[in-house]
């Protein structure tokens, strides 16, 4: 993915669970490490993690307690998409998160 790192971050979508929704007023977040995630697709559909590191250059996410074993028998993290996640829980330790736009 090229472009600026702003923008790249700007793509990496989640929809929020409905009581998130009713907390922050939002439907959709930007993913952060330290959120809580359901997966909603593959196969490991209706597992819960939590993320441990954003790749905004290649657009994935890789959670915790996800593994896949390679070729060569060594486990790893596969990489998903943001949109393929459900937020459960966030990460509301920073203030500019959910700035109200405007004045």
């Amino acid at each position: 993915m090229t472009g600026v790192y702003h923008t790249k971050r700007r793509l990496l979508v989640s929809p929020l669970d409905k009581a998130m929704q009713k907390e922050t007023g939002r439907k959709r977040a930007v993913v952060r490490k330290g959120d809580t995630v359901k997966i909603m697709r593959g196969s490991h559909k209706g597992k819960t993690s939590t993320i441990i590191k954003v790749n905004y250059d290649k657009g994935v996410v890789h959670l915790k307690d996800i593994k896949v074993t390679n070729s060569r028998g060594q486990e790893k993290n596969p990489p998903l998409h943001a949109s393929k996640l459900l937020i459960t829980n966030l990460v509301l330790t920073d203030k500019k998160r959910f700035l109200k736009k405007g004045k």
